[in-house]
């Protein structure tokens, strides 16, 4: 290559990755205006994908900022989330939700939120409160936007819902018990993510990077809001739940924090015997027991009535009782019942200024059951298999209904030495992509032998497509770059397609009948594909339409080549690939994104590449959900928030939602990030702690005053 063109190619790299290592005067910009804002004022400056970055002095005014921030971007989305923590939702949409709102009274987050709300750490309350006073004066200035369905807002709903968005966790793993013992429960939705970290000694900039990467759905609760927040020495950037003011997913000066769905076994089902002379009398410790019963009600709107709703709901010494079956009830126990602290680690946690620290604020256990990873700028990765697990009796299985007579009960929860955890492990770099620990790394020391199994709670498991893909990625990579990184969380490479490849191969090769001009087509696209799923891939819609062609589903989800397959069913598969094609594109050359779609409900749709396809065996790192909506395949969940984060000492980062930040559909931002960014597997830079680039990225300008009488837009 000549040098002129060697200058241009390094040149064009440059571009289109810019550097956003903040300079002196950057970082110094970015303290100074937390430091220098007026008590009780704030600042909101929005980039150019209307994702707010606050400035203020104090945590009570940022967290005020925050909460105007959230309400002018997706009030309807942020007082939704209160009402489903709460159990009204019935109220406001009619009796669809009777049974939501039942589970939601069931567990009392309501209830005892409120009761203990005084518990929550002053400091936090404070925020709390100012949180939600800048929601207020958000709907005070903008009544128009207010439903009529609008609950009224007070403090310890903050804490009502952080209870509510942990439960599915617990709830699902007891649900798991009453499966076992034959009941089927109310079905809770699944959950997973991705999550890697990379050791110093692995990174260009020898510092760790992380990987934050959770797959939820993008409607509902778990739609993520993005925020920067410079607050004094509180300096953020990640993402929130609506209605929540700070983050729980993404990183501060000093440490990242990522989770994926999987840990140990927190919750339990017991079965109750009950006396057959009075059915709330239960037997315990050989003696008849009563229930306690609480006495609700439930509003359900009935066309434009409101109609109460009595209901009682039955509680052992274990928890509630949650079903019936054969003259037997069956009560949920669920350690996190009455902790309200979750706030409080969480703020813990994003000023932990190092792994100690972090540590510390862990052994709290008021997260759910997770995989938590955490490095830090000193150069530490950590990984815990995190809950609040309780010491159960030995000769007790806690993955089916235990007895309720009190041989089984709890005697009391386990220390955080008991966990499944690493430090800085000798591969240098570590993944839970949902898998066990066993599969987080290749010759992983965490084996299922070294501990109980309830706390384990996976086996030896070898892991499935999208985990193993990453671990032969992190395992091979040497001297990562951010870009690199952000490739290893938007990979579409599709885990032993090339084994796929061999096989028909071997197949087209030995069959003597004659091949038509289409399925040749399709066997040369297989044949030619680099084995990704990019949104051009011709080759990859090709591979997707042959495995969907093979006759069974056992060999159609299969990712690695099943031994029983013929190499007639092969040439068939092609075959029918090829008519699929042509039949729905009137083409055999078909880019893999003209399918597969992003984009918001009811909107336009971008092409977008990679994808959880269990059904065909080719899911790859990228994780996205799809739905048939008409004719494409259009993503409703999966990626929700990625973010990538080098840990320099001023950590720089990257991220990405997959739709736009506000629920407006004229703010520029409805769909924005879909269209520019997330079809593209692409993220932006987050300009953390770096006002001066951030500046020059500028869409909108607030100044907000507690006291003030309305918001301030400057710009």
């Amino acid at each position: 290559m000549k040098r002129t063109s060697l200058f241009l190619l390094l040149l064009l790299l440059v571009t289109l990755i810019p550097s956003t290592q903040p300079t002196a005067s950057g970082q110094q910009a970015a303290a100074k205006s937390s430091q220098t804002m007026k008590a009780g004022s704030a600042e909101i400056l929005r980039d150019e994908f209307g994702v707010p970055h606050i400035f203020a002095s104090t945590l009570e005014d940022a967290a005020f900022a925050i909460g105007y921030a959230q309400a002018e971007d997706r009030l309807e989305e942020l007082l939704k989330n209160y009402r489903k923590a709460e159990g009204t939702m019935s109220e406001a949409f009619g009796a669809e939700w009777f049974r939501h709102d039942y589970r939601q009274r069931i567990w009392q987050h309501a209830a005892i939120s409120r009761e203990r709300y005084k518990e929550v750490s002053p400091k936090l309350r404070a925020a709390i409160e100012a949180y939600q006073q800048g929601i207020k004066r958000f709907m005070t200035d903008h009544p128009e936007q207010v439903p009529k369905w609008a609950p009224e807002l007070h403090p310890a709903q903050v804490i009502a819902l952080g209870r509510y968005i942990i439960w599915g966790w617990p709830e699902g793993e007891a649900g798991g018990d009453l499966r076992r013992g034959g009941i089927n429960p109310d079905p809770v939705a699944y959950r997973g993510s991705n999550q890697m970290l990379i050791a110093p000694s692995r990174t260009a900039m020898k510092a760790p990077i992380a990987v934050i990467d959770p797959h939820l759905s993008w409607y509902g609760e778990f739609r993520f809001y993005e925020v920067r927040i410079y607050a004094g020495d509180f300096n953020v950037s990640g993402v929130s739940i609506l209605g929540i003011p700070f983050p729980s997913l993404g990183h501060s000066r000093w440490a990242s924090v990522a989770m994926t769905t999987g840990g140990p076994d927190t919750s339990d089902v017991y079965e109750e015997e009950l006396n057959p002379a009075n059915p709330r009398q239960y037997k315990f410790k050989d003696q008849w027991a009563d229930m306690k019963v609480r006495k609700d009600t439930i509003k359900v709107l009935d066309g434009d009535k409101l109609v109460e709703k009595p209901i009682e709901i039955e509680y052992t010494s274990h928890g509630p009782i949650v079903a019936h079956k054969d003259g037997k009830a069956y009560s949920m126990a669920i350690p996190y019942f009455n902790e309200i602290g979750l706030t409080d680690q969480i703020y813990q946690m994003f000023t932990s200024r190092n792994l100690t620290e972090m540590k510390k604020a862990l052994t709290q256990f008021q997260l759910m059951s997770q995989n938590i990873m955490v490095g830090t700028t000193e150069g530490d990765i950590f990984y815990l298999r995190n809950g609040r697990v309780p010491i159960r009796p030995q000769g007790c299985d806690p993955s089916k209904p235990m007895t309720g007579s009190g041989a089984c009960d709890w005697k009391g929860i386990h220390p955080m030495s008991d966990l499944v955890q690493i430090t800085n492990p000798a591969q240098g770099y570590m993944q839970n992509n949902n898998c066990s620990p066993f599969a987080m790394m290749k010759d992983s020391p965490l084996r299922a032998e070294k501990y109980i199994p309830y706390i384990y709670n996976d086996g030896n498991n070898p892991g499935h497509q999208r985990a193993a893909m990453t671990v032969e990625e992190l395992h091979a990579a040497k001297n990562v770059t951010a870009e690199q990184a952000i490739n290893f969380a938007f990979s579409t490479q599709v885990f032993k397609a090339e084994d796929w490849q061999t096989r028909l191969k071997q197949a087209w090769e030995a069959s003597k009948e004659a091949k038509s001009a289409d399925a040749t087509k399709v066997y040369q696209l297989i044949q030619s594909w680099n084995r990704y799923s990019t949104p051009d891939s011709t080759g990859a819609l090709a591979f997707f339409a042959f495995k969907s062609s093979l006759p069974t589903q056992q060999l159609k989800m299969a990712f690695e080549v099943p031994q029983e397959l013929t190499n007639p069913q092969l040439i068939e598969a092609t075959n029918k690939a090829a008519e699929w094609l042509k039949t729905n594109f009137n083409s055999l050359e078909v880019p893999y994104g003209r399918y597969f779609r992003v984009g918001r409900q009811g909107g336009k749709t971008y092409p977008v590449g990679g994808g959880i396809q269990r059904e065909t065996g080719m899911t790859t790192p990228r994780a996205i959900n799809f739905s048939k909506v008409g004719n494409e395949m259009v993503g409703q969940g999966g990626q929700t928030s990625t973010q990538i984060v080098i840990l320099t000492k001023t950590p720089q980062s990257f991220t990405i939602i997959p739709l736009g930040e506000s629920d407006h559909p004229n703010s520029g931002h409805w769909d924005d990030q879909a269209e520019k960014l997330f079809s593209h597997g692409k993220a932006k830079s987050t300009y953390f702690l770096n006002k001066a680039e951030l500046l020059k990225h500028m869409s909108a300008r607030k100044a907000l005053n507690r006291q003030a009488a309305t918001a301030t837009a400057t710009r």
